[in-house]
C-alpha cells in the first residue's frame, strides 16, 4: 500500500493563494482543522519540552507561515482601508 503523501502547512497555503483569492476570502483564511490540530499538539510538546528535532522544525514552519498570513492580513486590511477613504 502506498501513503498519500502529507500536505504540509507550505502546501496548503501556497495552493490557497495560487488560486487568487478575494480579499475577503484572505482575510477569513485559517488553516484546516488537521493542520491546527498537528500545531496545537507541537505546541503542547513545546511546552513540556518533548519536541524532537524534527519536530522543532515543523513547529518553526508553522510559525513562519502563520507570520506570513498574519503579514498577508494586515496589509489586506490596509489597503482596503487606505481604498474606501
Amino acid at each position: 500500500m502506498i501513503d498519500a503523501p502529507v500536505r504540509t502547512v507550505s502546501d496548503v497555503i501556497a495552493e490557497f493563494l495560487a488560486c487568487k483569492p478575494s480579499d475577503e476570502a484572505v482575510l477569513t483564511y485559517f488553516i484546516p482543522p488537521y493542520l491546527q490540530a498537528r500545531v496545537e499538539f507541537l505546541l503542547v510538546q513545546n511546552r513540556e519540552d518533548e519536541l524532537t528535532a524534527e519536530e522543532e522544525l515543523e513547529l518553526d514552519i508553522f510559525v513562519r507561515a502563520d507570520d506570513l498570513m498574519s503579514m498577508l492580513k494586515l496589509k489586506t486590511r490596509l489597503r482596503l482601508r487606505n481604498y474606501n477613504e
